[in-house]
């Protein structure tokens, strides 16, 4: 049996308002004063500072800093307080929406750009339809299918997830879309695995399943927003774009299969303990599907056919989504209960969009090309090191990706493509394919909005997703980058 949970698409295990640091077993604020309620942590109290400081600097009309610095300690302010945590995550992203339109970072329609993303509607349908699938017993009955081929030891199970949520990205181009569906199912096999919430064997099944389907995607070409953002960027600017066959020959050996088998044996290094041993589970009788679940079996069916075939149709993912979500909304479905759009919770909706916009005030404000040119300015690019050209271009993606997040690097880095080419003797393309390296990186969740709304819907807490963030791209920069280069000069790439 699950746990029972808060009403609302995002309902937390963890701390109030899904905050990053919240664990399964956080407790319920009990009602307080209106006097304790209102008081501020230390942290807090630091986090209002930082933001009057910043609200100063961009309001003052003396102040003589140029609007490049403006957007800059806005989004330093920003990265701030979401990686550190001292604010609930919405609120930053609130916060970064005001002091951009109080002190003219940059027009609104460039302030507010992720409410026009995709990504913000995929977390939206996503949740939709996940909630659909906990509502019907869709996702509970998926788990009890998977559950009996996963249970004799927890290597086995950690594999069977991993494995199965890598394969979605051969059919489901969104990691949002793709994130959003598996994560109710992973956490009813879970729960039918005996792991309950708070247990290290959970975190380890479900941060499994989110990373299985997110970090080899950066090698499969449509199925991330980076790879597609990366292919229009090449396009515009170079006039040439990377076929499905050579930017999966290129990329998916090493830092898509093998580092999927890395993943598993960290994962299974790092969660096993005493109570990671899965429970026995015997096969579920063969009951009938409910209509419920014959429908929203259907409708997922469907939606999955159509997000696969967009090359065919070109429908975005984001849009076929929101139509699912329409169908299970709709009154008489028997999808939904009646009254679950008023329970949905806009946390993590307002935090995605909060990260698409911070990257594209980086980009309109030519803050992100500035530091790139100046890192260009200062690499010791050569075409007698092609070894160290690679680690510094791919480093240099990875940095960006910081400041921009990671569907912000190719609008950044693309434009420098020629100037980098020219420095190292490589030709674009080559070049160009050494951003989807550095983005491959995560090195913070802010940067990549799937692990977000993982943390935001409470099914991870916070520190696990960044002690692993920070695990797996240690082990992508020093023990994969120098496979991958040797890779590429066995292919003729390079070298």
């Amino acid at each position: 049996m699950q746990p029972k949970a808060r009403p609302g698409f995002f309902p937390p295990l963890g701390r109030p308002g899904g905050l990053p640091h919240g664990g399964p077993n956080a407790r319920e604020p009990s009602m307080s004063p209106p006097s304790a309620v209102a008081a501020m942590s230390s942290r807090q109290t630091l986090a209002l500072a930082a933001m009057a400081a910043v609200a100063g600097l961009l309001v003052w009309p003396f102040s003589p800093v140029d609007s490049l610095v403006r957007a800059g300690c806005l989004t330093l302010l920003a990265i701030a307080l979401w990686t550190t945590g001292w604010l609930p995550p919405w609120l930053t992203a609130l916060a970064f929406f005001t002091l951009g339109m109080i002190g003219k970072v940059a027009p609104a329609g460039v302030v507010f750009a992720g409410f026009a993303s995709s990504a913000v509607w995929l977390v939206f349908s996503g949740a939709v339809l996940g909630e659909a699938m906990r509502h019907t017993g869709l996702a509970q009955r998926l788990a009890d299918r998977l559950a009996p081929a996963l249970c004799p030891s927890y290597a086995r199970a950690v594999a069977g997830t991993t494995l199965f949520s890598a394969a979605m990205l051969f059919v489901m181009p969104s990691a949002m879309g793709r994130a959003m569906l598996l994560l109710p199912i992973l956490a009813s096999l879970a729960d039918r695995l005996g792991f309950a919430p708070g247990l290290r064997a959970r975190h380890g099944l479900i941060l499994g399943g989110l990373f299985g389907t997110y970090l080899p995607a950066t090698t499969v070409l449509p199925a991330n927003i980076p790879n597609n953002v990366l292919v229009g960027s090449m396009e515009s600017v170079l006039g040439v774009v990377p076929s499905y066959g050579a930017y999966f020959l290129l990329h998916f050996p090493i830092l898509g299969a093998l580092r999927t088998v890395l993943l598993i044996g960290l994962l299974v290094l790092l969660y096993r303990d005493g109570s990671s041993r899965p429970a026995r589970v015997a096969p579920a009788p063969r009951e009938p599907a409910s209509l419920p679940q014959r429908r929203l079996g259907w409708l997922l069916a469907v939606s999955v056919a159509l997000w696969s075939s967009d090359a065919w149709h070109h429908i975005p993912a984001a849009w076929v989504g929101m139509a699912a979500a329409l169908a299970c909304l709709y009154p008489g479905s028997g999808l939904l209960p009646a009254d679950a759009f008023g329970k949905l919770r806009f946390e993590a909706i307002f935090y995605v969009a909060g990260i698409v916009s911070l990257g594209a005030v980086a980009d309109a404000s030519g803050l992100g090309a500035a530091l790139a040119r100046q890192a260009l300015d200062v690499l010791p690019l050569s075409p007698d090191a092609p070894g160290l050209a690679f680690a510094l271009l791919a480093g240099l993606a990875t940095v960006v990706g910081l400041g921009v997040t990671l569907p912000g690097v190719p609008p950044v880095v693309t434009p420098l493509v020629p100037d980098l080419a020219r420095a190292v003797g490589w030709t674009p393309m080559a070049v160009a394919m050494t951003e989807v390296v550095g983005f491959s990186s995560v090195i913070l969740p802010y940067q990549a909005p799937p692990l977000v709304v993982a943390i935001q819907s409470g099914y991870l807490p916070g520190r696990d997703v960044v002690r692993f963030c920070l695990l797996t791209s240690a082990l992508t920069i020093f023990a994969l980058w120098p496979l991958d280069y040797w890779w590429w000069r066995w292919l003729g790439v390079v070298g």
